[in-house]
């Protein structure tokens, strides 16, 4: 397959900065791998590519691998932000060294430096928050705004401020007054912050992101050696991620990204979708391109699509043509009730075998439903973007309780158990500087500060470190049932229900001591695989997990009026992004090759009701 006009006329666009704007299925990828196929014929060329996601990373080095040759391919680097970022820590002196953590651990890490600096300021556990309220609950604008003073914790407050200082390197960005909660001022909170990450050797991602960034355009680090930086999926970077990319141009990096305003749907990650391409184009002189020709989707799904999103006011405008093989088909599904709507989809599923096929939704328990259905119904199905049980925050905990007590690789437990029980910032680092990698039940320790929670297991690791090498399951069962027992007033319900299928899974992973079994459990942990896809299988996912993948038969399920656009309890229709909501449709339908089903119960949702007509709309099946 050649490239065609637009295709080529970005390829060749190689000694400028380049948008280039893709369609869904226009082939973005494929023109990706040409360009870089035709930058590596100069040999000074070093080219780096990123990408948000490792799945992604790894497909464009496999489609590299097949195109370019073995020498050239030494001038390619391909990352995603995070890993390249991760790899810039190590060239600064107060960087290197710390262990990268995530979600819930880096929650608790942060809640925990955030209540160790109140107790050292002297802030109170709530403080007075003032709000400035211009409507009221119905709607209603006030003649003058009214001031609303609340209490709030301060752990929220903290969390708030945190939030705002990662998702920019300027931190004059930050509007939000926080005097009266601060008495030091704000910088003199994130310093501490800073501080005790060092001290700890800790980095949470978003912040390393962020200070590495920083230290960037300060000039304590040099941006990536690299001739030409490509970035895909553009629309999702954030303003973090946008400096990082800017100071690489800035420093005489020729800049290509590519992606699509309209498949912009992270804004609640803080993706800065069109405005981003705005702000690349202010910044730098840009070529502009356009990939207009959709290959995937047929002209009548593209049409409907297009119809659809067409309704957005910010976005850039642009053409939309099919060259699809086959035409597709939309059909519009009006039922009275969920097990209406689901007998249908599954019927509709056995129709089709033999092609690929997706029911997607716009949230993941809208599928659980649909997944038992099928399941009695014997139609396999796979359930994607589900989080796995090694991925489970409440299996991490009972393995920072079982690796601290038995002493295996206990210098990686032992600090977020600590933090988990809330012990104080500074016995911490005294426990865990003294021990220098040895057991915790292995040395004598003056306790008198210690919380009681810590010093229970001081003694539960003295008292039972021998398990290690214990092959009685019974053992392994009562040490497990005696930490919900002791520390059970700290653990969430979901934590204590937790521990019988730990119990179960410690018992039936393999054989052996205690030790290795448990060693057995971090190894699967730390090399879980996604399960193979079946080409066979039903996939079953949200709006969001089907960005990037296509089947030949899609259906949309819940696109009722209650559901769509879709909104968090407590949150006003008025406060959700409207547009985005429309985005995440038009990326959900855009999945479809030949077969687009749309279906909601009772009455349809606003945005199924401005690209259709009535007439089509309460049509029979």
């Amino acid at each position: 397959m050649g490239l065609s006009d637009e295709q080529a006329r970005a390829v060749e666009s190689s000694d400028q900065h380049n948008l280039i704007v893709a369609l869904p299925g226009a082939g973005k990828t494929f023109t990706m791998i040409t360009f870089i196929e035709n930058l590596v014929q100069t040999p000074e060329n070093k080219i780096l590519a990123l990408t948000f996601t490792k799945a992604a990373a790894e497909e464009m080095k496999t489609r590299i691998g097949k195109k370019v040759k073995a020498l050239q391919r030494k001038q390619i680097h391909v990352s995603t932000f995070h890993s390249l970022i991760m790899k810039q820590t190590q060239r600064h002196p107060n960087f290197s060294g710390r262990k990268l953590i995530n979600g819930n651990a880096s929650e608790r890490v942060t809640s925990h430096i955030a209540e160790s600096y109140r107790l050292k300021v002297g802030i109170s556990e709530e403080v007075e928050i003032k709000t400035i309220v211009t409507h009221s609950r119905t709607g209603k604008e006030y003649p003058e705004p009214k001031i609303k003073v609340k209490k709030v914790p301060f752990r929220v407050v903290s969390k708030w401020l945190l939030k705002e200082f990662i998702a920019t390197p300027h931190h004059e960005d930050i509007e939000v007054e926080y005097d009266d909660v601060f008495p030091r001022g704000i910088e003199d909170f994130y310093q501490y912050y800073q501080d005790q990450l060092a001290k700890l050797k800790y980095w949470p991602m978003d912040v390393m992101c962020v200070e590495i960034t920083r230290a960037m355009l300060m000039g304590d680090i040099e941006p990536i050696n690299c001739s030409h930086l490509i970035v895909d999926e553009y629309q999702d970077v954030d303003k973090v991620q946008y400096q990082w990319i800017k100071c690489h141009g800035i420093a005489g990096t020729m800049l290509t990204v590519v992606g699509d305003d309209d498949q912009s749907v992270y804004s609640f990650r803080g993706s800065l979708g069109v405005e981003g391409m705005r702000l690349l184009q202010e910044d730098f002189k840009v070529n502009y391109h356009t990939l207009s020709i959709c290959f995937r989707c047929g002209s009548e799904i593209l049409k409907a699509a297009e119809h659809l999103v067409s309704f957005n006011n910010d976005r850039i405008m642009k053409n939309m043509r099919s060259e699809a093989k086959e035409n597709g088909e939309v059909y519009l599904h009006p039922f009275n009730s969920l097990d209406e709507e689901v007998k249908h989809i599954a019927e509709s599923l056995l129709d089709n075998i033999g092609k690929s096929r997706a029911v997607l939704a716009r949230t993941n328990s809208e599928l659980d439903y649909i997944e038992s259905y099928l399941n009695l119904n014997e139609i396999e199905c796979n359930r994607m973007n589900g989080s796995s049980i090694w991925e489970s925050d409440h299996l991490k905990i009972y393995l920072h309780f079982v690796c601290t007590i038995l002493q295996v690789n206990s210098s990686e437990h032992l600090t977020p158990l600590l933090v988990y029980l809330n012990e104080s910032h500074a016995n911490i680092i005294e426990i865990t500087e003294t021990l220098q990698g040895l057991g915790l039940g292995h040395l004598d320790f003056d306790t008198a500060t210690w919380l009681e929670l810590t010093i229970k297991l001081y003694r539960l690791c003295q008292d039972n470190w021998h398990l290690a090498s214990t092959t009685d399951t019974e053992n392994m069962k009562a040490l497990i049932e005696r930490v919900v027992n002791e520390f059970g007033n700290v653990m969430s319900k979901g934590v204590k229900e937790f521990s019988s299928l730990f119990s179960d899974i410690v018992v039936s992973t393999s054989s052996g001591t205690f030790a290795s079994r448990i060693e057995a459990i971090e190894e699967i942990c730390r090399r879980r695989t996604k399960k193979t896809m079946n080409e066979a299988e039903v996939v079953l996912t949200s709006f969001h997990g089907s960005k990037g993948l296509e089947w030949d038969c899609v259906w949309l399920v819940g696109l009722d009026d209650k559901n769509i656009p879709h909104k968090m309890p407590q949150v006003k229709i008025e406060d959700v992004n409207i547009e985005e909501e429309r985005r995440l449709l038009y990326v959900a339908m855009t999945r479809a090759r030949i077969r687009l089903s749309l279906s909601w119960i009772i009455n349809p949702c606003k945005f199924l009701k401005e690209s259709f007509s009535e007439e089509e709309l309460v049509a029979n099946i």
